[in-house]
């Protein structure tokens, strides 16, 4: 076990010192997985294999592009108003403190005003541009924003030999095996759980962006389609990702309107991940993909450690991977089991995905003899 613990130490130290490679080749992979079925597509309607690679990078690289174009023009647009937004912040809250000293608590005020140094806040929002911004905190990953760069160009290369590649893979797979190789079959198979997995969060999190910047726009914010664009992005990071996209929609609804405007963003926001989240996702995905609350605080907290936020990005996608591949294990396929999400029916507790009586034993644990039942 300590070996086991040491050797694990070793290989997490080194895929966070290999972030800056390993992060676009994960990110690859995922594009890859996700874009095949459309030059699946348009291979099976007679597009030739070049034609219909090229026609699927073309799409890639357009929705990349418009949507990064998008959002930097929104975001430089909304720096400028930003010493604004913090003023109008600065004033609430010393409204609040001067209401606190009015009802008897006293220096209410003056703890209020020595929160934040408003002029420090306000005069590097005012110097600091978002390009610079955008690379300081992606520089955990990268490092800086001309490697960001580089590492968007990788990831498109890379995606078009993966597609390049992804033809013919299964009669590859068996070709190895009789060879002597191992069998990747249950690795296949797993392929589909994640497209389908990929798809559907992809569709989960474009309907959120859509409902988001249809509410913003109904409460007349100035920003609601960088709003959307905002909770497109940040639905991929699970707990804790659609309740900070909420964040400068509602900053901004308080300043511009007030504070009803700010509780009817908060209110939208709250409704639509809750319905999102807990009715049609469920009915989307099914039974095979759930995953337990903590799991999924973990694996946030734990791959945004490994690779910084564009590993908070990919927690989820990559945890559900592992958990794909101890499923098709059947030594280890007791760690899905733990790792799926559990629910009571009657009483009972049971674990999704999963009928299992009694005396069945899943997989045979991480020794050579199957756990035993009392």
């Amino acid at each position: 076990m300590i070996l086991t613990l040491a050797c694990l130490v070793i290989v997490l130290a080194g895929m966070k010192a290999a972030a800056g490679v390993l992060v676009p080749m994960v990110y690859a992979f995922f594009l890859a997985v996700l874009s095949f079925p459309l030059l699946r597509w348009l291979t099976r309607h007679r597009i030739p294999g070049p034609v219909a690679l090229a026609m699927t990078l073309l799409v890639n690289l357009g929705v990349l592009a418009g949507l990064i174009t998008l959002a930097v023009r929104l975001l430089i647009s909304f720096n400028a108003d930003l010493p604004r937004y913090l003023r109008g912040i600065q004033r609430y809250l010393t409204d609040f403190g001067v209401w606190l000293d009015d009802n008897g608590i006293e220096g209410a005020k003056e703890m209020m005003g020595s929160l934040f140094d408003w002029n420090t806040i306000i005069g590097y929002a005012t110097q600091q541009d978002v390009m610079s911004r955008i690379g300081a905190m992606l520089g955990s990953t990268f490092g800086t924003l001309a490697t960001v760069f580089a590492g968007l160009v990788m990831i498109l290369i890379l995606m078009m030999f993966v597609l390049m590649e992804a033809t013919g893979t299964h009669r590859r797979i068996v070709a190895v095996h009789l060879a002597g190789g191992p069998d990747f079959s249950g690795l296949m198979r797993s392929v589909t759980d994640i497209q389908k997995y990929l798809g559907i969060k992809t569709l989960i999190s474009a309907l959120t962006g859509l409902l988001a910047g249809a509410w913003c726009w109904f409460f007349d914010l100035q920003y609601p389609l960088l709003w959307a664009i905002l909770a497109f992005i940040f639905n991929y990071i699970p707990a804790v990702g659609s309740s900070a996209a909420s964040i400068p929609a509602i900053v901004e609804a308080l300043v511009q309107h007030g504070g009803g405007a700010a509780l009817g963003i908060a209110l939208g926001y709250g409704g639509i991940n809750f319905a999102l989240d807990n009715f049609v996702q469920p009915q989307l995905l099914g039974n095979r993909f759930g995953i337990s609350a903590l799991v999924v605080v973990l694996s946030v907290i734990f791959w945004g450690w490994l690779w910084g936020p564009m590993g908070m990005f990919l927690a989820v996608p990559l945890t559900m991977v592992m958990k794909v591949l101890l499923d098709n294990s059947e030594e280890f396929r007791w760690v899905s089991v733990a790792m799926s999400q559990k629910k009571v029916r009657r009483g009972e507790v049971e674990v999704v995905g999963y009928d299992l009586d009694e005396n069945e034993v899943v997989g045979g644990g991480a020794s050579t003899e199957n756990p035993q039942h009392d």
